[in-house]
């Protein structure tokens, strides 16, 4: 009878301090950045999915050639810089988002180069930034055609 009382009494001590317990904080709710234009000096397409917990999925595309030629001197190239991105890090705030991860760089005559990115958007503003880690970051860029939303 003894042993039946202290069992009860320690699984009511469990249960009373599983209640008490603080809950896990409350992550950010999942989030979807997608959209795309034309760009000041760039087309861009973007479709990022935010778990709220700081993991980011999804593509950013963005492409730099002909009109762009005045920027990809800086880059070392004359005809094409292309960034196909697959964002794994990122968070949101009220009307921004910024990811990063793991991307492939083309350019002229067909080069791959495995890179890194990190991109900030400002939703309100319809601008953004794009750093190539191993090579530089671009000017911040304002959708000229097209839209980015956040929700």
């Amino acid at each position: 009878m003894k042993r039946g009382i202290t069992l009860a009494a320690l699984a009511l001590g469990l249960v009373v301090t599983l209640l008490l317990m603080p809950g896990p904080a409350a992550a950010r709710p999942a989030e979807r950045l997608a959209g795309g234009g034309t760009a000041s000096i760039s087309q861009v397409a973007m479709n990022v999915a935010f778990d709220g917990a700081g993991g980011a999925s999804g593509s950013f595309e963005c492409l730099m050639a002909g009109r762009s030629a005045f920027v990809l001197g800086d880059f070392g190239l004359s005809h094409i810089m292309a960034v196909h991105a697959t964002p794994t890090r990122g968070e949101t705030g009220a009307s921004s988002a910024s990811f990063s991860g793991p991307a492939k760089l083309i350019m002229d005559n067909g080069a791959h180069q495995s890179v890194h990115v990190a991109v900030t958007v400002d939703v309100a503003a319809q601008n953004f930034r794009l750093q190539v880690v191993e090579i530089g970051t671009l000017p911040l860029e304002h959708l000229l055609t097209g839209h980015v939303s956040l929700g």
